[in-house]
Order: C-alpha cells, then structure tokens, then sequence
C-alpha cells in the first residue's frame, strides 16, 4: 500500500505509490457519504473523532495531521496529556474501554496498510452498533489518506531538494572547471 524504499533517500515514513494512491482514493471516495453522515451524527462526537484522527496519526507520523489534529483535539476539549498518550500510541492509558476499541481499530489500519485484517474488523463490530462502526471507518479511510498524502507530499520535498542540491553541485564543478580553463589559457595567451 506505500513505499519505503531507498528511492526516497532515507525518509522512512509511510508514502503513496501510484496504485496505492488510486486504491486508496477510491477507498475514500466509497467512504465520503459515509463521512459527511458521521459529521451530521451523533454517534462519534468531535473529541472522540479526534481521538481516532490521531490514533492513525500516530503510527503514519504525518506532521501536518499531527499539528492540525492536535489543535482540533484541544478545541474540543481535550487535554494535553491524552493527546500526547495518542500520539505515543498508549491508548490503554489515553482512553476508557468505550473509545479504546475504535483507536485499536485505527492503529491495526494504519499498521496494516489499510487491511486490518477480519479480527480488528470483527472486534469492532462487537464494540459498537453497525452505525457507529461504519462511522469510526470512515474517519479511519479518511485521516489515512490525509496521513500518506502528506508524507507523499514531504517525500517528494526531499527528493527534489537532494536532486537540486546536486544539480547545483555538478553546476559548481562545471563553472571551477571552466574557470580554470580560461585562467589556464589567459596566463598561455595574454592579450
């Protein structure tokens, strides 16, 4: 479902390939009714929602989802220190029984690249009724994709940046070689 693989230099966090960014947008697509019926609903409130945004934040280490998150988990109520327990990914310690199922769900999705596996999915369905399962999904489909699509987007960052720099490098050598050309041939040929 991502790419970890040396083409990116280094960076380490999960990315979208081609295939995995259209899987995965088609994915959110099927989720995006689903979405907007769990904003208008009840069933999963904001602090809990945020609590399951950065749940999956956590294992994705996306830093733009880890700030915005963050700052939409304080606005609606949460502390700092379960914030900061998410965010280590300590759930037993950041949530109470009826929340931590949803946040386990989340880690096994970030974890398995999108496939849980039929074990999370069935612990699911047994903590909570077929709504509330189906809404805490469909904001794990989402905060998933925002995840990959930012690292994808840092991923690329560095990449160009490496390139540029030594782009720039090969410039440097070709314009000392130059130079030393020309004073080589003005000290041979004053004119």
């Amino acid at each position: 479902m991502y790419d970890m693989d040396k083409s990116t230099d280094g960076f380490r966090k999960k990315t979208f390939t081609v295939s995995s960014f259209y899987e995965s947008a088609m994915r959110l697509g099927r989720a995006l009714p689903q979405l907007a019926h769990a904003r208008r609903g009840d069933r999963v409130d904001d602090a809990f929602a945020e609590k399951i945004m950065l749940s999956t934040t956590a294992i994705n280490e996306c830093q733009y989802c880890t700030r915005f998150h963050t700052s939409l988990a304080r606005e609606a109520g949460i502390d700092q220190a379960t914030i900061d327990q998410i965010l280590e990914s300590d759930i037993e310690a950041a949530v109470d029984d009826a929340e931590r199922p949803a946040l386990v769900f989340a880690q096994r999705y970030a974890e398995a690249d999108g496939n849980p596996g039929p074990d999370a999915r069935a612990a699911l369905r047994e903590a909570y009724d077929p709504e509330t399962a189906a809404d805490i999904r469909a904001f794990v489909h989402a905060i998933y994709f925002g995840n990959l699509l930012g690292n994808t987007y840092d991923a690329a960052r560095l990449a160009i940046s490496k390139r540029a720099r030594a782009t720039r490098r090969r410039l440097d050598w070709v314009v000392d070689a130059v130079d030393g050309v020309l004073t080589n041939l003005r000290e041979k040929c004053p004119v």
